[in-house]
C-alpha cells in the first residue's frame, strides 16, 4: 500500500463534484463511474475551485518528480522534470497556502539541506494536524465529512512519515522513531509506509531482535496484508524487506552472524532476483509527494528498501577493521553463490554502488 497522487486526486475531484451537482448519495456508482471516465479523458473539466486545481498541481508535480525524473534519460531531463514540478508546486501555494501538501514539497525540493528541511517541518507540524482537525469539526454534511475523514488527513500523515524519514537521515533515531509513531496513530493502516521507517531506525537503536516482532505486533493493522499462518518468523507474518533489513543489521552488529545469514536467506527466498539487489544496493531518490509506490514482494520493493536502508548499510565505513555492511553483504557467500547462478557478469572492475557504501 502507498499514495497515489493521481488516484488522491481523482477522488478529491469526484467527491467535490458530487457535493456540487447535489448527488443524493456517497456511493453513486453510476456518477463515480461517469466522473471517473471524465477525469481520464479530460480532468480540467472537473477542476472548479483553487483548491481542486491546488491538488490537481501537486499531483502532476508528485508524478514528474517521483515517477518520471527517477527514470529520465539524463541528467538534464530530470532536472527538467523537477524545474517544471517546483512551478507547479509554486503555484499550488499560491492558490491554496492550506495545501499542505504543497508546502512540503516545495520545501523539500528547495532545501539547501537536511536540517533546513527538519527544521521546517518540525516548525509546521503541530500546525498541520490543527488544520486537519479543524477540517473535522467543521464539516457541515456528509461530503465534507468523508473528506474529512479521509482525504482531507492524509496531508498530516505524509507529513509525519516526511519527518520521521528525514530525521532517520538526520540521525535523530528516537525522534524518527517518535514521529513514526505518530503517523501510526494518525492512521494505523499507514499508507504512508511509516512502519518501515520505524523498523529501521529501531535497527539504527540496535535493540534486541525480540523488539523488532514488538514493533511488528504493536502495529499489527499496518502489517496484515502481510500475514502468512504458516510463518512464525517475526511475530507471525510474512516479512518485508525493511523488517528482514532490519533484523540482518541488528544480527551483524551483535556478531550473530548465522542470524545475519539467516536473514539474508529470507530476503534471497522472497524476492525474485534478490543477488543482484544486495550486491549493488543502488540508491533510490526518496519519494517527495510520500513512499514511492512498488508491488509488495518485487525486486522494486527490494531496491527501495535497500535503499532507505543505507544508514545502516553505510555504517562502519573507513577501514578494514570496520568494514561496512553492505560489503559484507555484498560479499556474502549467498549472494555470490546466486549471481554465478544466474549468470551474472562480474567483471573484475564491476564493484558495489560506491555511493550507496559511501559517507553520508
Amino acid at each position: 500500500m502507498a499514495f497515489d497522487p493521481m488516484q488522491e486526486d481523482c477522488l478529491r475531484l469526484i467527491l467535490a463534484s458530487m457535493e456540487r451537482d447535489g448527488a443524493q448519495t456517497l456511493e453513486d456508482a453510476s456518477y463515480i463511474e461517469q466522473a471517473a471516465n471524465q477525469y481520464q479523458v479530460d480532468p480540467s473539466a472537473l477542476i472548479k475551485t483553487d483548491r481542486d486545481r491546488s491538488f490537481h498541481l501537486v499531483a502532476k508535480a508528485a508524478e514528474l518528480i517521483d515517477y518520471r525524473a527517477p527514470f529520465a534519460p539524463s541528467e538534464a531531463d530530470a532536472e527538467a522534470c523537477i524545474s517544471t514540478a517546483e512551478s507547479y508546486l509554486t503555484e499550488a501555494v499560491e492558490l491554496d497556502a492550506s495545501n499542505w501538501d504543497a508546502q512540503r514539497m516545495l520545501a523539500t525540493v528547495q532545501a539547501r539541506t537536511e536540517d533546513e528541511l527538519v527544521s521546517y517541518l518540525l516548525e509546521h507540524r503541530d500546525e498541520v494536524g490543527k488544520d486537519t482537525q479543524r477540517l473535522m469539526e467543521s464539516a457541515s454534511n456528509p461530503f465534507e465529512l468523508e473528506f474529512a475523514r479521509d482525504l482531507g488527513r492524509r496531508p498530516h500523515q505524509r507529513w509525519l512519515a516526511a519527518l520521521a524519514s528525514r530525521l532517520l537521515i538526520s540521525g535523530q533515531y528516537r525522534m524518527a522513531l517518535t514521529h513514526a509513531e505518530m503517523c501510526l496513530k494518525a492512521n494505523p493502516l499507514d499508507l504512508a509506509g511509516a512502519r518501515h521507517t520505524g523498523m529501521l531506525a529501531l535497527a539504527k537503536l540496535e535493540v534486541a531482535p525480540e523488539e523488532l516482532a514488538q514493533w511488528r505486533s504493536r502495529h499489527a493493522t499496518a502489517y496484515q496484508q502481510l500475514i502468512d499462518p504458516a510463518n512464525t518468523h517475526l511475530g507471525g507474518h510474512t516479512p518485508d524487506a525493511w523488517s528482514l533489513l532490519a533484523e540482518l543489521s541488528i544480527r551483524y552488529r551483535s556478531f550473530d552472524f548465522e542470524g545475519a545469514t539467516e536473514a539474508i536467506r529470507s530476503l534471497m527466498r522472497i524476492y525474485p532476483h534478490a543477488a543482484q539487489s544486495l550486491y549493488f544496493q543502488a540508491e533510490f531518490p526518496d519519494g517527495v509527494f510520500g513512499r514511492v509506490r512498488v508491488q509488495p514482494g518485487s525486486d522494486d520493493e527490494l531496491v527501495l528498501a535497500l535503499s532507505e536502508a543505507t544508514p545502516l548499510l553505510q555504517e562502519g565505513m573507513g577501514t578494514p577493521e570496520a568494514a561496512s555492511l553492505a560489503l559484507w553483504v555484498s560479499e556474502h557467500e549467498l549472494v555470490q553463490q546466486e549471481l554465478v547462478k544466474d549468470g551474472a557478469a562480474l567483471d573484475f572492475d564491476m564493484q558495489p554502488n560506491d555511493d550507496a557504501k559511501g559517507d553520508a
